[in-house]
């Protein structure tokens, strides 16, 4: 078939698109307009830029979503009825199975299952288990998954466990069988859809294969579901230690490499600003996974096999790790405003994204990848740019984001669920953000109009992780590159308040974004001062400069950014800067240090710590400032002060520029 180039545009005048009977089978499954190509040996439009085979055939019926479920009813109800008879030699057996696999429906667990909640496609599915492949007309084309989203590949076989859960012990501290089994249930309810590339499931089995892999599961599960209060902070410290000394063991495994990403996934919550370890866990994780072709989404390579490097695994472990490494290097680079020089989005990434797999893949992880893609593109486009100069041209940011559009379009169907939508709305901000690192001379109205699109965005992004949260307590159990995204959101929103342009903006609805950047920051807490908790109190003490109080400041300047080379972290970069320069051009003894500084109340240490516990202890979300409490208490009082280490605070701040960079 000839190659058609990415540039053929699929929208055409109406005299030039030519007219045949029938739609080909590609755009019929679609249900969208089929436009043929001038040449008639040659694809139509969609399928040359989807990379589709388009075969036209007047006889093609449309599948719909009601017919494949009936299909794959059918194919479960065979296969069990198969299993039933072959195990009805054995009575205790069969009547546990029985049990544990009651009457199937059309309507039991056909689609994916939600986030955080208890799901039998998601919790109960042996690894050994794998779904059957359902056979298809050859006269049927396939959409990609950009397109179609599957369902969750569903449990055929619930075999009966081959033997109970091992007591196991870390150190001096014991875990129970039936501890351990909690722990690996909650995990994998409540944290493995984020992050689905963990393909052992039996703890046993797990713990064989790797012991740190092992705690590393069930210390995820304890952030928030630890049976005693002292089990996570021992976790806590004994995942830490294990995880640097093994990335100082060479080589890494496979296990260890899949227990490294979930690491980065969810980092330590004591981690600062700016020491976060996700980079350097990421780089260690790109080297071990390509020396052993994990890369190449093959098992038991013969390339790469060979001395310490064996590979044993399998096609489909290599290619779900290798999909999760990609997705937390590209957040490492974007939540840190690096380049992206880890991300390898090869053939093997696409050929998850676009289901040329032999093995179910979650469509939300598809649609995941596909997002850190497009970022990937983005970042790399953008370094190039600002690496000759100190701003983007908008037209280019104008340009991606239009390209953005086309994409979102498709990925984000009628079916695709609220958290597919989520990571499209986090590529738009991202993109966005660079509207706010103009070139000189750029045009006040369009920096204007382009700016308070962004800032629109960025409160969709904190109204959504709410909304999120509501319906399946998405803030207590995500990954933290989304708390990194949100961070990024509430700087955006805060710094249009700190600009000339407070006045185009509703103020009661700039008062909502604000309270709900403290709410959301919050809801993420997992420990007293942990990140998410201090930055919810730095959030709150923004809000009562810039909102409250008959002594908020008026500023004249545009929201541009002085930071460029950070990338989409500027605008995060340059928010935490001029706040710290704002106080510290007011403090009235810079020659002491803050930590007794008069400036900031008594003994401003201390009541940063008072301030975290009072926070733990709140269980009211609402800030007291927003919500009209004691307008004469200390609006910094329950700031931890240690969170604007991160940016120098005991060194006198030196801002490049407040104007637009040049």
């Amino acid at each position: 078939m000839p190659s058609i180039s990415h540039e053929t545009s699929p929208n055409i005048a109406p005299s030039s698109r030519i007219k045949r009977n029938s739609a080909c089978t590609s755009c019929r499954d679609a249900k969208v307009r089929c436009n043929p190509n001038q040449n008639p040996a040659e694809p139509c439009q969609r399928c040359a830029k989807l990379h589709l085979t388009c075969v036209v055939d007047k006889t093609h019926k449309r599948v719909s979503r009601k017919s494949k479920l009936d299909e794959l009813v059918q194919e479960i109800q065979n296969i069990k009825q198969s299993v039933t008879g072959q195990s009805s030699s054995s009575p205790s057996q069969a009547t546990s199975y029985s049990q544990q696999n009651g009457p199937i429906s059309p309507f039991k667990d056909t689609g994916p299952s939600r986030l955080g909640v208890p799901s039998p496609a998601s919790v109960s599915a042996p690894a050994e288990v794998r779904p059957p492949v359902i056979a298809t007309s050859s006269s049927i084309t396939v959409a990609p998954s950009s397109v179609i989203h599957t369902p969750t590949s569903i449990p055929l076989v619930q075999s009966p466990p081959a033997e109970p859960t091992l007591p196991r012990a870390l150190g001096s501290q014991p875990f129970s069988g039936e501890d351990i089994d909690y722990y690996f249930q909650k995990y994998f309810e409540c944290y493995h859809p984020y992050m689905p590339i963990i393909r052992l499931r039996h703890p046993n089995k797990c713990y064989e294969s790797s012991s740190f892999l092992f705690w590393t599961i069930i210390y995820i599960a304890s952030r928030r579901y630890a049976k005693s209060p002292g089990t996570f902070p021992f976790l806590l410290d004994a995942v830490r230690r294990d995880a640097y000394s093994t990335i100082n063991n060479w080589p890494l495994s496979m296990h260890s490499i899949n227990a490294i990403i979930l690491l980065c996934a969810w980092i330590f919550p004591d981690v600062r600003f700016v020491n976060d370890p996700s980079a350097l866990f990421s780089g260690a994780i790109m080297n071990a996974a390509i020396q052993l072709g994990i890369h190449c989404g093959k098992g038991s390579h013969p390339e790469y096999s060979h001395g310490v490097f064996q590979n044993t695994f399998t096609d489909e472990e290599a290619s779900f790790t290798w999909a999760g490494y990609n997705i937390i290097t590209q957040r490492v680079s974007s939540s840190l405003g690096l380049p992206p020089l880890g991300g390898l989005f090869n053939q093997t990434i696409q050929n998850i994204i676009d289901g040329r797999t032999p093995f179910q893949v979650p469509p939300t992880f598809r649609v995941l990848l596909e997002c850190q893609k497009f970022c990937n593109h983005v970042s790399k486009t953008m370094a190039a740019f600002l690496e000759e100069a100190r701003g983007v041209s908008a037209q280019i940011v104008q340009l991606l984001e239009d390209e953005w559009n086309a994409v979102r379009g498709l990925i984000c169907s009628e079916r695709a669920d609220d958290l597919d939508g989520f990571n499209a709305l986090l590529v738009q901000l991202e993109i966005q953000t660079f509207y706010m690192i103009p070139l000189p001379g750029y045009d006040p109205e369009a920096l204007k109009r382009n700016i308070l699109r962004t800032y629109k965005t960025a409160q969709a992004v904190i109204r959504e992780a709410l909304e999120l949260d509501r319906k399946i307590e998405f803030l207590r159990h995500l990954p933290h590159f989304y708390f990194r995204a949100i961070l990024a959101a509430g700087a955006v929103v805060y710094r249009i308040l700190r600009s000339s342009y407070m006045q185009f903006i509703d103020r009661q609805a700039a008062e909502q974004s604000a309270s709900d950047a403290v709410a959301a920051s919050r809801r993420a807490r997992v420990m007293d001062s942990d990140l998410p908790t201090r930055l919810g109190n730095l959030f709150e003490s923004w809000s009562d400069r810039l909102l409250r109080g008959a002594g908020a400041p008026h500023w004249n300047e545009e929201p541009v950014s002085s930071f460029s080379h950070r990338l989409s972290a500027s605008v995060t970069y340059d928010c935490m800067t001029r706040w710290k320069t704002d106080h510290m051009h007011n403090c009235r003894n810079k020659g002491q240090p803050f930590t007794t500084c008069g400036c900031f109340g008594s003994s401003a240490a201390a009541a940063g710590a008072a301030g975290a516990g009072a926070a733990a202890t709140n269980a009211s979300e609402t800030p007291a400032i927003l919500a009209g409490g004691n307008a004469g208490a200390d609006p910094l009082q329950n700031i931890d002060w240690t969170f604007m280490d991160d940016f120098d605070w005991n060194f006198e701040p030196v801002m490049p520029v407040l104007t637009a960079p040049t």
